[in-house]
């Protein structure tokens, strides 16, 4: 059943940046390395703005774009946001829409994974989202070598579509507070996890269309239900902004469950709604 539902599972985007040796360059187009033995907090020599990246991963070189603010100080910790695009999409594509670097302003450092090709269609890039597959060993090299460079506080998911399913499965495997642990997400047009979760119970805003014709509404349903009953949350709910979504009510201490239902029907209802960023932005920074 997972197979066929990931068969589905797109999100508008192909061509995307290469990434280059090393973690280099930045925004303003110059080359500057990353010093890893100097990051970290209180360290200095980290590279900032935008920066193509790639790191080896069980011998193969993974790729990934790193948004670091140009006002970033070592001195104080940073939310650490993954951003994880949809089949066929690329870092790229989803930098492009997601809208999360304008939503955090300087307060965040996102990252954006490459996904690997999932069929031998060209250009149909994804994820595998078994708890022993790459890209959840991708996550955790990526999120201990950020660590390593720069000052990182709490680690957040956020991700369309293929990349929804991504952060769902994330935090099923990961969820927790603690270093390398995914605190919250938000995935929009997902579904999963599938199975029990050895991870902690997360926060989540799940953002999902109604008239969503690639990735069925049950799929969200099924998601916030999931993060619902881990949280201890009641059924009735508060509305909240942004509108359309709601907070569920009497969730465990430190735990928070949205679920933001719209009507959008761009991308046969299954593209980005224009709240979404704000919607995981407020929930990240109400999930310290």
């Amino acid at each position: 059943m997972l197979a066929s539902l990931l068969a589905l599972v797109c999100a508008c985007g192909s061509d995307g940046g290469s990434g280059t040796d090393a973690a280099t360059g930045s925004g303003d187009g110059s080359n500057q390395s990353i010093d890893a033995s100097g990051g970290g907090c209180g360290g200095s020599g980290a590279a900032t703005g935008v920066i193509n990246g790639t790191i080896n991963v069980s011998g193969t070189d993974r790729t990934y774009i790193l948004s670091v603010p140009a006002s970033y100080d070592s001195a104080q910790p940073y939310k650490l946001i993954f951003a994880w695009h949809g089949r066929t999409g690329t870092s790229s594509t989803a930098r492009l829409y997601f809208g999360i670097e304008a939503a955090a302003g300087a307060n965040a450092i996102v990252v954006y994974p490459q996904g690997l090709l999932v069929s031998s269609t060209p250009g149909d890039y994804g994820w595998e989202l078994t708890a022993s597959g790459r890209d959840v060993a991708l996550y955790d090299a990526l999120s201990a070598k950020l660590a390593a460079d720069y000052c990182i506080g709490t680690t957040y998911s956020m991700g369309h579509s293929f990349g929804g399913y991504m952060s769902n499965s994330l935090a099923c495997y990961r969820g927790g507070s603690g270093p390398g642990k995914i605190r919250a997400i938000a995935p929009v047009a997902g579904g999963g996890p599938f199975g029990a979760c050895s991870g902690d119970p997360v926060s989540a805003v799940i953002t999902h269309g109604s008239n969503d014709m690639v990735v069925d509404i049950t799929q969200g349903e099924g998601s916030r239900d999931t993060w619902r009953a881990d949280a201890g949350c009641a059924t009735t709910s508060t509305s909240i902004t942004p509108s359309p979504c709601i907070a569920y009510d009497a969730c465990n201490a430190g735990l928070d469950v949205r679920w933001c239902q719209h009507a959008d029907t761009a991308n046969s209802g299954h593209g980005w709604p224009s709240f979404a960023a704000a919607a995981a932005w407020q929930l990240f920074t109400d999930a310290p």
